[in-house]
């Protein structure tokens, strides 16, 4: 049997303690102040709580300021576990976050609650499990297999579990790129399990993002009784932007 078939048939055989993980972590809502909510806090804990016995070679919190959230902070955790050349392994970061989009108009969900998670179909029902329960959870029980099969890869895994990435990462991996430059390497690879398919074998390079851009038009200036000799700037414009779009 392969080594990716010895962690693949350890990861299945967790399968029942990653549903317990995954409907906990759901029942804790993570709402960022933009949202109305209270923020991370809350579940950050519980993420702690969760793994504080794992053999990770080392967890750090770093709290972003931010005083309208619980406590006044908006938690990114860390947990590293070192790959076979112990902390000078190169690394891969998986990235996944915290918080949750709003449950919206709660008369909604009729059939389910929010933060009551459900299973259903062999699919488990509730706020977040999607985006982002499903990836957090499943990169936590690969490293989890892994330590219980006594292996180490050859690349460091750091598992990052951030805030804020639902309305504009300014207190998530933003922040930790701005104030803790000291924490990644030119060499890191960096994994966002945000999509893909179903065994795995896809994987996105690039997204969709924002594209800005200035142009200026000149147009030629006549006298109107010759327009055909002049040339109207406004409508080139909406001619170029029609072809952009």
């Amino acid at each position: 049997m392969s080594q990716i078939e010895t962690v693949s048939k350890e990861i299945e055989r967790l399968k029942d303690e990653m549903v317990h993980t995954l409907m906990e972590l759901i029942k804790v809502p993570a709402i960022g102040p933009d949202n109305g909510g209270e923020g991370e806090y809350d579940k950050a804990m519980k993420l702690l709580e969760t793994i504080k016995d794992w053999p990770f070679d080392k967890i750090e919190k770093y709290d972003a300021p931010d005083p309208r959230a619980k406590n006044g902070v908006r938690p990114n955790i860390l947990a590293y576990y070192y790959g076979e050349k112990g902390e000078e392994s190169p690394r891969l970061w998986i990235l996944t976050h915290l918080d949750v989009v709003p449950p919206g108009d709660l008369s909604k969900w009729t059939e389910t609650k929010p933060f009551e998670p459900v299973i259903k179909d062999g699919k488990i029902y509730g706020r977040g499990s999607e985006d982002n329960g499903q990836s957090l959870v499943a990169s936590l029980y690969a490293v989890r297999a892994m330590m219980n099969l006594g292996i180490r890869p050859k690349r460091t895994i750091v598992l990052a579990f951030v805030s804020d990435e639902e309305t504009g990462s300014k207190y998530g991996i933003d922040w930790l790129m701005k104030e803790h430059p000291e924490l990644f390497r030119k060499d890191d690879l960096v994994l966002v399990p945000d999509g893909g398919n179903e065994d795995g074998t896809f994987i996105e390079i690039a997204e969709k993002s924002i594209l800005w851009l200035k142009l200026k038009v000149k147009g030629k200036q006549v006298h109107a009784s010759m327009p055909e000799k002049g040339l109207n700037a406004h409508r080139v414009a909406l001619e170029l932007a029609l072809e952009i779009d």
